[in-house]
C-alpha cells in the first residue's frame, strides 16, 4: 500500500474513535502511575499492540507505523522513542505470559465502555494495513470474548469501521 493510501485509510478509521482518546497521553508520557486515565490509555494501547501482533509478526516498519497511527488517532504528539520503549515492554509481557493472561488483565483493568474504545482500536489497528488475516480476525474475537462484548456486537462494530475504508480500497 502506497503511503497516501495508508494514511487516508488511518485518517479515516481514526475519525472513528472517540476524540478524547488521547486526553490522558501526556500523563502517560510522564509514566504517572498515580493517573488513572493514564493507566487505561496504557491498556487500550496494549489491546492494540497485542491486536497488531497476532499474527505472530512485528516488523520494524509495522511498530512504526502503528506508533505513527496511535499518535494520530490519539491527537496527541507522543514521542516515537517512548512508544517504541512501550512496544518494547508490551512484546515482553506478551512472550512471558501470552495473549490470553495479558487480554485477562486488560479486561480486568477496564470498565465495559473502555473495554469497547478498546476493542474499536484493536479493529482499527487490525484495518489499518488492508490485510487482516484469520489469525487476526480471530483474536479480535478472543478480545471481544476477554471484554464481554456479545459476537453480534464485535462483527457490527468491526463490519462498520470495515465499511468506513472499504470504499478507499476499492479505489485504489
Amino acid at each position: 500500500m502506497d503511503d497516501t493510501t495508508r494514511s487516508e485509510r488511518s485518517r479515516i478509521l481514526g475519525a472513528t474513535l472517540p476524540d478524547d482518546l488521547g486526553a490522558a497521553a501526556p500523563a502517560l508520557q510522564r509514566d504517572d502511575q498515580a493517573d488513572p486515565e493514564a493507566a487505561q490509555l496504557h491498556t487500550m494501547l496494549e489491546v492494540a499492540y497485542l491486536a497488531a501482533a497476532a499474527d505472530g509478526e512485528l516488523a520494524d516498519a509495522e511498530i512504526h507505523h502503528l506508533a505513527a497511527n496511535l499518535s494520530a488517532w490519539l491527537q496527541a504528539e507522543l514521542d516515537q522513542a517512548f512508544l517504541i520503549k512501550l512496544f518494547e515492554h508490551l512484546g515482553a509481557q506478551l512472550a512471558a505470559e501470552g495473549a490470553t493472561a495479558r487480554l485477562t488483565a486488560a479486561a480486568a483493568s477496564l470498565d465495559p465502555e473502555a473495554r469497547r474504545t478498546a476493542y474499536k482500536l484493536a479493529c482499527v489497528t487490525a484495518l489499518c494495513d488492508l490485510e487482516v488475516h484469520d489469525d487476526e480476525l480471530g483474536f479480535l474475537s478472543q478480545i471481544a470474548a476477554a471484554f464481554e462484548i456479545p459476537m453480534e456486537e464485535a462483527q457490527a462494530t468491526f463490519d462498520e469501521l470495515d465499511e468506513a475504508v472499504t470504499g478507499l480500497a476499492a479505489g485504489a
